[in-house]
């Protein structure tokens, strides 16, 4: 009997540690998934680009062309009028995201004259950290991503002091698959941010 207290606490202890993680992993997936549709109100003076994957060749990855091709919408509307592009050099590639999302925005007709990079980060949390001096004498600000990350963009942003950074989502949405896939590694990545904070 005095064995078995120890056993049942260690039981229960996992019970409800892992109800508590389950309830957490279902509220932070409806958290991304409602801010799916973003929240902005354009026209803004700057939109914050958020970079992906470069392929080996410096070829723009499916994500950087969803999310520049939006924010070179953005700009031809007169809802932007200035771009930051944000995101470093891969191991894989020779040229920063930030470059090669410059390259497809003036491919659809941007003015690199309106364009600023920023090429040192890694991570969201270090786009964040990095962009923020660019965009210091912003009047108003979006963030620019697909939408299955603006959640995070928001969260981390909170996080640095940013207060609430506005978003928008790309306008093509990659597939539901991989859709399923980036959530599930937004919940992962969310989750350690609020155990792990970066300082």
């Amino acid at each position: 009997m005095i064995k078995s207290a120890p056993i049942r606490l260690f039981f229960t202890a996992c019970l409800y540690g892992g109800l508590a993680l389950a309830i957490a992993i279902l509220a932070l997936t409806a958290r991304i998934l409602i801010a799916f549709e973003g929240d902005a109100f354009l026209p803004v003076e700057c939109g914050l680009v958020f970079g992906a994957a470069v392929h080996r060749t410096d070829d723009p990855g499916p994500g950087i062309t969803r999310r520049t091709s939006t924010a070179a919408r953005l700009v031809h509307e007169g809802m932007v009028d200035r771009l930051i592009f944000t995101g470093g050099r891969g191991a894989a590639s020779n040229e920063s995201e930030a470059a090669v999302m410059r390259g497809v925005a003036m491919r659809r007709g941007v003015d690199p004259a309106i364009i600023t990079l920023e090429e040192e980060a890694t991570s969201t949390w270090e786009n964040l950290v990095y962009a923020r001096p660019l965009v210091a004498d912003c009047a108003s600000i979006v963030g620019i991503s697909d939408h299955y990350h603006l959640a995070r963009i928001q969260y981390l942003a909170q996080l640095q002091g940013w207060g609430k950074l506005p978003v928008y989502p790309a306008d093509t949405p990659p597939n539901d698959a991989f859709t399923i896939r980036s959530v599930a590694r937004e919940v992962a990545a969310m989750l350690y941010y609020m155990v792990v904070a970066p300082g």
